[in-house]
């Protein structure tokens, strides 16, 4: 076999980065979850958690850019990807993009659409909570702040907010199946049968989260109860 050079450049490697930082995110996607459910504890239970998180300090930054720094080489990488997918005209290098070997999932076909409002909602959701004062106006609940808690409720307690959030998920899933199933590819688990049961276990895996994140905001709008 001929000698080959590490080429950064190249599909392959491509597609191998957007599938391990694509699996960083999912990571990320799985604590988040867990931090958010503390809601249904209540405004203490919620906002104990966030000031733990606070404590952290400088290792908390420093996890935050790093997050920061996967999620855009995870975005250069796909687009630069469906750049040279587009310049191919369908030729060899459609596996740079897509290597299943038969008809696109409809999860693949809506990924730019589902991927460009994922990212227009991350900047939204971000300057929304993220970057907003906790104790600000926005936490007010009957002239008392409750902080973080607060924060959240108000929000959901809007409906286009909280279905705005509700869609964000719905294609969060997609991205979730998809991005699972591609790393099995990309990593060339092609066994019949354990590729059938992963690729199972990633669409419910991704129906899980959809719910449980979902779940949030429509219980917030529905169901509870601001006295």
């Amino acid at each position: 076999m001929p000698y080959q050079t590490f080429d950064i450049k190249g599909s392959i490697t491509k597609k191998q980065t957007v599938a391990v930082t694509g699996l960083l995110l999912i990571l990320f996607v799985i604590a988040h979850l867990a931090g958010n459910l503390f809601i249904y504890g209540g405004p203490r239970v919620f906002n104990g958690y966030a000031q733990k998180l606070e404590h952290f300090g400088i290792l908390l930054k420093i996890a935050e850019w790093g997050l920061a720094l996967i999620f855009l080489i995870h975005i250069e990488r796909v687009s630069s990807l469906i750049v040279q997918n587009i310049r191919a005209k369908g030729g060899l290098s459609r596996y740079a993009l897509d290597n299943s070997r038969g008809p696109r999932s409809l999860a693949t076909r809506l990924m730019p659409y589902s991927g460009t409002y994922l990212l227009i909602y991350l900047i939204w959701h971000l300057y929304d909570f993220a970057w907003a004062n906790p104790e600000g106006p926005r936490s007010y609940i009957h002239g008392m702040s409750y902080g973080l808690y607060g924060l959240v409720v108000n929000s959901f307690k809007d409906p286009l907010h909280s279905w705005l959030y509700v869609l964000a998920m719905v294609f969060l899933g997609l991205h979730l199946a998809h991005g699972t199933e591609s790393f099995i590819q990309t990593f060339a688990f092609n066994d019949f049968h354990v590729t059938k049961g992963i690729k199972r276990f990633s669409h419910i895996f991704a129906g899980v989260m959809v719910l449980a994140y979902s779940s949030i905001p429509l219980y917030v709008l529905y169901i509870l109860p601001i006295r």
